[in-house]
C-alpha cells in the first residue's frame, strides 16, 4: 500500500477502540441490529417524504381580464322537454334563453332515474382532495363516449317511446358562453317568469339529477361538488336554488405543466311550496345563482431539493459510523 493509501487510511475524525481491547457479547450485537433497524427506519422515511408530492397554495388578486366563461352542464329533470325552457340572466341585464342552443332530449323516467340508485341524494359530493398530478391525468381522460351517457345515465330514449306523462322525463346537455359577471342559470316552467303556454301545477316536477356542472374548460373526469347528484321534490311546486362561490384556479404540475380552470363552493336551498301562492312571487324551478370571487388560486406541485435529502440522509446514517 502507497504511502498516500496508509496516510489516507489512518486518518480518522473520531479515534476507535483497538480491537485488542474489543469484547464481543449478545447484548451489544442485539443493540447493533436494533440501531441496524432503527437507521434502516429513518432512511426509508427520508427517502419516502422525498419521493412524495408537495403542493402550496398561493392566493393573488384574479387580474384576468377574461370577458366571457363557458359554463357546462348536464342533468336531467323529471319533466317533459316541452314544458320547460332553460335562461341564463347576468348582473348586467343580458338574458340569454338557451332552449335552440343546447341538447333537449327526451328520455324515460323511470329508465332514467331507475339507474340512478348509486347516487348522491344525501347532499354535496365529498370531494376527494387529489393531488396535481392525480387532476392532470383525470383531466386528460375523456370518459364521455359520444351516444353513451356518462355518470350512470341511461341512453335516452325517442319521444315516440315514452307511453305517458308520468314517465316523461328530459335530459339536458350542453356547454354555453355567459358573462364573467355574476349571473342566474335557470329551468322554469312555460309560463312561469315567462311568456309561453301556461304549465298547470299538477304537471310540474322539478326532481332533478345533475351529472355535470362546471364552468371553464370542460373536464368530463374531474369531479365537482354537485357532479352526480340526486334532487328530490316532495312537491309539483317546489323551487330549489344553489348558491355557486367561483373561485379561479391554476394548477401547476412538477413538470411545471398549467392546468386552468375554476373551483366552486356551493350551498343548497330546497323549500316545497304546496300551491303557486306560496312562492311569494317567485317562480317554480331550479335556479343556479353564480358569482366570482376576486381571489385566484395557483395550486403548485414539486419534490424537495435534492441537496436537502443528501443532507438529511447523511444525518440519518452518520450514527452508524
Amino acid at each position: 500500500m502507497s504511502s498516500w493509501a496508509q496516510t489516507l487510511s489512518r486518518l480518522d475524525a473520531f479515534s476507535k477502540v483497538d480491537s485488542t481491547h474489543q469484547a464481543r457479547t449478545s447484548s451489544g450485537g442485539f443493540l447493533s441490529v436494533v440501531v441496524l433497524l432503527a437507521m434502516a427506519f429513518m432512511v426509508t422515511s427520508e427517502l419516502r417524504d422525498f419521493l412524495q408530492y408537495q403542493q402550496t397554495h398561493e392566493f393573488a388578486v384574479d387580474a384576468d381580464v377574461q370577458q366571457e366563461l363557458q359554463v357546462n352542464f348536464a342533468m336531467t329533470v323529471a319533466m317533459p322537454c316541452p314544458l320547460m325552457r332553460v335562461d341564463v340572466l347576468d348582473a348586467s341585464g343580458n338574458r340569454q334563453n338557451l332552449d335552440d342552443g343546447i341538447t333537449m332530449q327526451a328520455v324515460s323516467r323511470r329508465r332514467a332515474f331507475g339507474k340512478l340508485s348509486g347516487s348522491n341524494s344525501a347532499g354535496l359530493n365529498g370531494v376527494a382532495d387529489m393531488h396535481v398530478h392525480d387532476i392532470f391525468a383525470e383531466a386528460g381522460r375523456l370518459r364521455r363516449v359520444p351516444g353513451v351517457r356518462e355518470k350512470g345515465l341511461a341512453k335516452p330514449s325517442s319521444l315516440a317511446s315514452i307511453g305517458d306523462l308520468d314517465d316523461a322525463a328530459c335530459h339536458i346537455e350542453g356547454s354555453v358562453m355567459v358573462n364573467k359577471v355574476a349571473g342566474l342559470f335557470h329551468i322554469t316552467a312555460h309560463g312561469h317568469a315567462y311568456g309561453g303556454a301556461y304549465v298547470p301545477s299538477r304537471m310540474m316536477n322539478f326532481t332533478h339529477h345533475i351529472d355535470e356542472l362546471s364552468f371553464g374548460p370542460l373536464y368530463p373526469s374531474l369531479d365537482n361538488p354537485l357532479d352526480n347528484t340526486l334532487h328530490v321534490s316532495d312537491d309539483h311546486v317546489s323551487a330549489f336554488r344553489y348558491f355557486i362561490s367561483i373561485v379561479p384556479t391554476t394548477y401547476i404540475d412538477a413538470s411545471a405543466r398549467h392546468l386552468s380552470t375554476n373551483q366552486y363552493a356551493v350551498n343548497e336551498y330546497y323549500k316545497p311550496h304546496s300551491d303557486l301562492s306560496d312562492l311569494g312571487g317567485k317562480p317554480p324551478g331550479i335556479f343556479l345563482e353564480y358569482s366570482f370571487e376576486s381571489v385566484a388560486v395557483t395550486v403548485r406541485e414539486h419534490r424537495g431539493s435534492i441537496a436537502a435529502f443528501a443532507v438529511r440522509l447523511c444525518a440519518a446514517i452518520s450514527g452508524l459510523f
